[in-house]
């Protein structure tokens, strides 16, 4: 077992057919407003290299002047913009969907790279296009540079058996591992990042609804090193997963499960502020039920983040960072949400007959969960 243990390489690992970006198709979303995006030029000055970030969104003709080597072009949250995308959570179906930040899309040109550096969560690195060479260090043997960068790096090292990474090839990295990938040619890199949720989160939440005070280490990672597959049902929050969280905050922590759990999923499916999709009024919840047709169908909007929670009796649902507590007759509507993020006409009008699903499905529209 390698989850937050150790690095694995696997070759060949694609045996469907995925959505694909061109260069131009990544340098497009790298000029709309909405989009994260990053440029980081390899800058070489004799015997040192140092890196040099700038930020998006990039006009089309400083794309088109940009250099034949030396640079990356990072776009995140890829899968937000073009849901399709999200077909390559498909190849991490073993972890719970909930863990899953975004898709992160990379272009480099030969030489490109964001220099030696390494993350606080998982990381699965799918090779696109082209060829990205990754040389890979043990947690704790490498430091941090010793010139201050706009980027968070660590100082050159040598691995002596550096990974050359080719199309359909997946590196899995555990949190904290050192890695550094270059590009041998033109490349295209998906990049699937995993949440883990600090502990300092956890209690800032706590303390904004009331009652705890925040002073809680940044450091400090919520971690499942022990993760079951039974664990990866669609938008399921287990208990081992409250558990660990438990864990995480001490044993001197007087809160139920039902409190941790409340915090840790609205948390975990807080959209970044900027990617938040729009709430709607009661009023308009109620006017948008009104016009369902049968034949048509709900889709989750590209942004939304949907999970849940059982308990005796219990749903916990999480959407977008809110939180409702409903009877536990209407768990199957959220679990084939989880699992579809989907709903078809005929089956949102036969939910509506029913005052618990009814007001179930009110909430989820207020919360921005539906494509409207």
């Amino acid at each position: 077992m390698h989850w937050q243990k150790k690095p694995l390489r696997i070759t060949d690992a694609i045996a469907v057919e995925l959505p694909a970006l061109s260069a131009d198709e990544l340098g497009w979303l790298a000029t709309l407003d909405d989009v994260e995006s990053r440029l980081v030029f390899t800058e070489r000055h004799e015997d040192t290299v140092t890196y040099r970030v700038e930020h998006g969104p990039f006009a089309s003709a400083e794309l088109e002047e940009l250099p034949r080597q030396d640079w990356t072009l990072l776009v995140q949250d890829v899968d937000k913009h073009l849901p399709d995308f999200r077909a390559y959570f498909e190849l991490t179906d073993f972890v719970p969907d909930w863990r899953i930040d975004d898709l992160m899309v990379s272009f480099a040109a030969p030489g490109g790279s964001v220099g030696p550096h390494r993350d606080h969560y998982d990381v699965f690195l799918v090779q696109g296009s082209g060829s990205r060479n990754w040389s890979l260090a043990e947690p704790g043997t490498v430091s941090s540079a010793a010139v201050p960068q706009a980027l968070s790096l660590l100082e050159e090292f040598v691995d002596p058996a550096p990974v050359l990474a080719g199309p359909g090839d997946i590196l899995y990295l555990p949190p904290g591992f050192p890695h550094w990938g270059i590009a041998e040619t033109q490349c295209i890199t998906y990049s699937i990042g995993m949440r883990a949720p600090t502990l300092a989160e956890f209690t800032d939440h706590l303390e904004d609804a009331g009652g705890h005070d925040s002073d809680a280490n940044t450091e400090i990672f919520y971690q499942d090193p022990e993760l079951s597959t039974l664990e990866a049902l669609p938008g399921l929050i287990s208990g081992q997963a409250i558990l660990r969280m438990r864990t995480t905050l001490g044993a001197d922590s007087d809160l139920t499960d039902e409190q941790i759990a409340i915090a840790f999923g609205s948390i975990v499916t807080a959209p970044k502020a900027w990617l938040a999709p729009d709430t709607l009024s009661r009023e308009s919840a109620r006017g948008a039920l009104s016009s369902v047709e049968p034949e048509g169908e709900w889709v989750l909007h590209g942004m939304s983040h949907l999970a849940y929670y059982e308990s005796t009796g219990t749903i916990n649902i999480f959407a977008n960072g809110s939180s409702k507590a409903a009877d536990r007759a209407i768990s199957e509507l959220i679990q084939d949400l989880c699992k579809q993020r989907m709903i078809a006409g005929s089956a949102l009008h036969c939910a509506l007959d029913d005052r618990r699903k009814k007001e179930v499905i009110l909430w989820l529209c207020e919360q921005g969960i539906f494509d409207l």
